[in-house]
């Protein structure tokens, strides 16, 4: 296996073509899998969000206080809002939020990411990230690059907060 990062990228803004982007730096051959970061996919997408575009709902102020009370620190009832409205299920809601996002995923704080965004508070997930994956990938098509699949990751699962790992939230061109 041999692994290439596409250098060069700038930062990634709401409407940009990431197949462009991607196609315009690296080079893509029959039977490559491109992965992409869900971050990237999401700002494309516009899925940045602020904490007070969320009104807090009594749910959520008590899923903050009590995460509050076992962190020893004060936790915004705006950001577990922005959670279970992201969630179609709340598997744990402490010492941390474990939830189910619409597509499927099992994730903490549904997938929600609170850096990476310079302009916003919040950087939500892509909302069906298959359909983000054959949509890059039908752009690459368009600029001649065939046979290649695409995989959008979100990093999730780091047991014990130890290295990272990378999981396919969507994925188009395999199976």
């Amino acid at each position: 296996m041999k692994l290439n990062g596409v250098a060069d990228l700038p930062e990634i803004r709401p409407g940009d073509d990431i197949a462009e982007l991607v196609a315009d730096r690296a080079t893509l051959e029959p039977g490559d899998v491109l992965t992409v970061a869900s971050t990237i996919v999401s700002k494309t997408e516009g899925r940045t969000a602020n904490l007070e575009d969320y009104p807090v709902s009594g749910r959520a102020q008590e899923i903050a206080d009590r995460i509050a009370e076992l962190a020893d620190e004060e936790k915004d009832p705006r950001f577990a809002q922005a959670v279970l409205e992201e969630s179609t299920e709340l598997l744990i809601d402490a010492p941390f939020l474990l939830t189910e996002t619409r597509f499927g995923h099992i994730c903490v704080n549904a997938g929600i990411d609170r850096s990476n965004v310079p302009d916003h508070d919040l950087l939500l997930l892509p909302k069906r990230p298959t359909e983000s994956a054959e949509r890059i990938r039908a752009g690459l098509e368009q600029r001649g690059i065939e046979d290649v699949a695409v995989i959008v990751t979100d990093t999730c699962g780091r047991p014990f907060r130890h290295g990272q790992r990378g999981v396919a939230l969507g994925w188009a061109g395999m199976p």
